[in-house]
């Protein structure tokens, strides 16, 4: 290979590294208080937007940016009408390198790594707080002086045989044209990468303006193409957003081709007549081309946005655990008003309770199982998942609301949750306990304790949905002190029949029972009686 050939290796090299090092540092600076001050952030009006924008600059990568978005809507950060928006942007912020790229930015380049070099030198890399900062600089600074390289190299390979031959096979039609610029961006899974390693071709006149405009079509088609092979194995959510940007995509390319058809073959002035207005210089043409195509795109996204949602819901509807692990009652705008979202958190909180007895089936006789429970780890971690959106959602209404005059309603609510969420765990390591000793090891009295346990469950779920005197008195009734019984219960396990291993986990759970029993019972309302005696 020769020395220019050696050249352009190692600057698409350097190119590659540095776009692995932006994602990856952007990534983590996504996490801990960045992350909680984005979900804050994304219920502002052009929250969603600016967000996308800012998102796609920095990570290059609309693959990167579907899966964020995916995960703030399972999250509950972002319902999937303000999710689409943020997602079509990102498309305009991987626009910013394309930029970069097309104007001459080597001082700008050698600043950047000194600068670095600088904050490395000092030590300010081993901060915490500005690690992830640091390191996406510098990956910003090998992607830029790998474009230089490349830039640089190309100029001498535009001389080679091989090289002319390549970029006249590409450019000999334009489905060639179309159908290499997807192929590398599937391959590569950005097409903002394929339109700058395309900018020193077209800048050293081995492409022409309308073959590279091609190759961003096909290139911006492969691009979502990509985004949903990644998604492939994934449903709900992930999968619903893949094939937005995917469908995009293709409906803003379906937009453009004809454009640039007509005005070949009748001399229209169109996109290419306004490309050559813009800007005499071939690669910043080229550029603006790439930043057009994600303007139409987002036009795209506004126009068709209740269409695209139906059939992206329609093609992959969410997950059981996606459906699980979303509250079905709180909304954001509800925490400025204090009345409407207590009535919200008691409902999310009835429903809680209501699906208590779903922790035990597993445990029970097969034909007297519930068909609606879910597994019983599927259901620890949505019942969870909801308690802690609802003591979120209780926060940001404190925060909303300052000076109202119920915060004893709140601070109320926030206790009952308190006790709703170990009593969860607690049904969790129970239910987790039994299962772990053999069926056919069980003393007879586990599935007594099982199946008890499960009747009282069922009159707690009846109290959240009849907190009549009836129901919540027998709720008292049941939830009684124990402790004698279990102490019985015990001595009789100690007594053998079953394997150490199992008597352990039996042992454990009748301590469980005990706190369960008591957790249910503060978190009952007091019966009428009980309130007039006090």
């Amino acid at each position: 290979m020769s020395e220019v050939g050696v050249t352009a290796w190692a600057g698409l090299g350097l190119f590659f590294v540095g776009m692995r090092m932006i994602s990856t540092h952007v990534r983590q600076l996504g996490g801990g208080s960045f992350h909680a001050f984005l979900v804050r952030s994304l219920v502002r009006p052009m929250a969603p937007q600016s967000a996308g924008l800012m998102f796609g600059a920095l990570t290059q990568s609309t693959g990167a940016v579907t899966f964020v978005t995916s995960g703030l809507v399972a999250a509950g950060a972002l319902t999937m009408e303000r999710a689409l928006p943020m997602l079509s942007w990102a498309n305009v912020g991987t626009s910013a390198l394309v930029l970069l790229a097309a104007v001459n930015i080597h001082s700008m380049v050698l600043l950047l790594l000194g600068t670095v070099g600088l904050a490395v030198f000092l030590g300010i890399e081993q901060s915490d707080r500005y690690r992830h900062v640091v390191f996406a600089l510098l990956g910003l600074g090998l992607l830029l002086f790998g474009l230089m390289m490349l830039k640089g190299s190309i100029a001498a390979l535009g001389s080679e045989p091989w090289m002319r031959e390549f970029v006249e096979f590409a450019g000999s039609g334009v489905a060639i044209a179309l159908v290499a610029g997807f192929v590398i961006a599937v391959a590569v899974q950005s097409s903002s990468i394929v339109t700058v390693l395309a900018l020193p071709l077209v800048h050293e006149g081995l492409l022409s303006l309308d073959q590279t405009v091609l190759m961003i079509y096909g290139a911006s088609v492969g691009s979502g193409f990509a985004v949903l092979l990644l998604a492939s194995g994934m449903e709900g959510t992930s999968r619903q957003l893949s094939l937005c940007q995917a469908v995009l995509r293709a409906m803003t390319a379906l937009v453009l081709l004809p454009l640039f058809f007509i005005e070949k073959g009748a001399g229209v002035p169109l996109v290419l007549a306004l490309l050559r207005a813009v800007s005499d210089a071939p690669a910043t043409q080229c550029a603006v081309a790439y930043v057009l195509f994600q303007l139409i795109l987002v036009l795209t996204s506004q126009i068709s946005a209740r269409w695209l949602l139906g059939l992206a819901r329609k093609l992959a509807p969410p997950s059981l655990e996606e459906v699980l692990m979303k509250p079905h009652y709180l909304f954001e705008e509800a925490a400025g008003d204090p009345a409407t979202a207590l009535s919200l958190v008691e409902l999310e909180h009835r429903r809680l309770v209501s699906l208590l007895p779903d922790f035990l089936e597993d445990l029970r006789p097969e034909e007297e199982r519930s068909a609606q429970a879910a597994p019983l780890t599927l259901r620890a971690a949505a019942s969870e998942a909801i308690a802690e959106e609802m003591d979120r959602f209780l926060s940001a209404t404190i925060r909303a609301n300052p000076d109202m005059a119920d915060i004893d309603l709140v601070f109320a609510a926030r206790s009952r949750l308190q006790t709703l969420r170990p009593l969860q765990a607690a049904l969790h390591q129970f239910a987790s306990e039994l299962i772990e000793v053999p069926r056919a090891e069980r003393p007879v009295f586990a599935g007594h304790m099982v199946e008890g346990l499960h009747a009282i469950l069922m009159v707690a779920a009846d109290t959240a949905t009849d907190d009549g005197a009836d129901a919540v008195e027998m709720l008292f009734i049941l939830t009684e002190e124990r402790s004698a019984l279990m102490e019985r219960v015990r001595e009789e396990l100690l007594g053998g029949g079953t394997s150490i291993g199992g008597r352990e986990s039996l042992l454990s759970a009748t301590l469980t029972f005990e706190r369960i029993i008591w957790l249910l019972r503060r978190l009952a309302p007091a019966p009428a009686a009980a309130v007039v005696l006090a």
